[in-house]
C-alpha cells in the first residue's frame, strides 16, 4: 500500500511522461525523512511519486494513481513525478541522487513504452511559476541544458549497455569471426592483433604477470602493441607473443588450454608450451593464432 493511499485520484491509463523536481530540501532530507514527513504533513501541500535521496528511494504514491506535483492539471493526472532530494545539500550527494533519479525516470519509460522528448520529459518550472528544480537548472546551465541533459541521460540508460572490450580466451578451431585476427604491423617486429567479429585488439591492459589479456575497443597505447618473437625447437617452429608495454611478459595459456581453463594471461618465459603459438594464414588475409598444446585458436570472446 502507498503512503498516499491514492488520495489524489485515480489515473485509470498508463502515465505519458515523467516530471523532474528538485525538493529544496536540506541534506537530512532523505528518504527516511520524507517517509515521516508525508504521514504527518497535510498532503494537498503536495508529493510526488518518488523520492530519491542518499538512503534510497521513496515511492511515496502508486505508478497507476495520481499526485500533487506540479500545480497544473494535466501534470498531476497524466506525468509520474520524481523528486531528486537534498537538493540544498552536499554537491556531490545531490548529483549523485540526481543520477540515480535519472535512472529511476529510464527505468520507467521503458515500464511505459514512454519516449524520451521534450514533451514527455518535464520540469515542474515549465507549468508553474517555481525555480524547481533548482538545483539541477543552476548547475547544468539553464532550464533548456538541463531538460536535454535530463533527457540525454534517461536515454542512456534505456539503451543496453555497448559492449568495449571481450575477454581473449582459446576457442575450438570453427571458423568463428571471433577467431580470425587481422594481425597489422605497426613497426619492424611489432603488431596489433585485432579480432574480425568485433574489430577489437589484443589487449595487456593490466601490465603484469599473471593478468588476464583481453580484447577491447578503444585505444590503450603500446598495452596492445605485440612482438612476434620467432622460435624454433628441434624441428618445429613456434611464436610468442610478447607485450610491448611490459617487456618479458608474454600470452599464456592458463592451464595449456585444458581442463575448461581456457583464459589467455602474461606470464615471465615459462619455457614451456602454454607460450608457444603458431600462426596460420586464411584465404580473407586473416590469421589463426593457434595454441601449440592445445590446437585451440586465441578468440575474441
Amino acid at each position: 500500500m502507498s503512503i498516499c493511499n491514492g488520495v489524489a485520484g485515480n489515473r485509470g491509463r498508463n502515465p505519458i511522461g515523467i516530471f523532474i523536481h528538485n525538493d529544496a530540501g536540506s541534506q537530512n532530507a532523505n528518504a527516511a525523512f520524507y517517509r515521516n514527513w508525508l504521514q504527518t504533513h497535510p498532503l494537498e501541500n503536495g508529493f510526488a511519486h518518488y523520492y530519491v535521496a542518499q538512503d534510497g528511494i521513496l515511492q511515496a504514491e502508486d505508478d497507476s494513481k495520481c499526485a500533487w506535483h506540479c500545480g497544473n492539471l494535466d501534470g498531476n493526472l497524466n506525468y509520474l513525478s520524481i523528486e531528486v532530494c537534498q537538493s540544498m545539500g552536499d554537491l556531490d550527494i545531490f548529483k549523485q541522487n540526481e543520477e540515480k533519479a535519472m535512472q529511476l525516470a529510464a527505468q520507467k519509460c521503458k515500464e511505459y513504452g514512454i519516449v524520451p522528448s521534450t514533451d514527455t520529459i518535464r520540469l515542474h518550472q515549465e507549468v508553474y511559476s517555481t525555480s524547481c528544480p533548482h538545483r539541477s537548472v543552476e548547475i547544468h546551465g539553464g532550464r533548456s541544458v538541463t531538460k536535454a541533459y535530463f533527457i540525454e541521460r534517461i536515454k542512456a540508460y534505456m539503451e543496453p549497455p555497448r559492449i568495449t572490450k571481450v575477454n581473449a580466451s582459446l576457442q575450438a578451431n570453427n571458423g568463428a569471426d571471433c577467431t580470425r585476427l587481422s594481425i597489422k604491423a605497426v613497426k619492424d617486429g611489432i603488431y596489433k592483433v585485432i579480432d574480425k567479429e568485433h574489430g577489437f585488439m589484443l589487449t595487456a591492459a593490466a601490465g603484469q604477470a599473471n593478468a588476464n589479456v583481453d580484447f577491447r575497443e578503444f585505444d590503450c597505447g603500446d598495452y596492445q602493441l605485440w612482438k612476434l618473437v620467432k622460435k624454433r625447437y628441434k624441428n618445429a617452429d613456434y611464436t610468442m607473443l610478447e607485450s610491448v608495454a611490459t617487456p618479458g611478459l608474454y600470452l599464456s595459456a592458463e592451464n595449456n588450454g585444458s581442463g575448461g581453463k581456457n583464459n589467455l594471461k602474461l606470464y615471465t618465459d615459462l619455457h614451456n608450451m602454454k607460450q608457444k603459438f603458431y600462426i596460420r594464414e586464411e584465404t580473407d588475409g586473416r590469421s589463426l593464432i593457434i595454441h601449440s598444446f592445445s590446437g585451440k585458436c586465441v578468440a575474441a570472446k
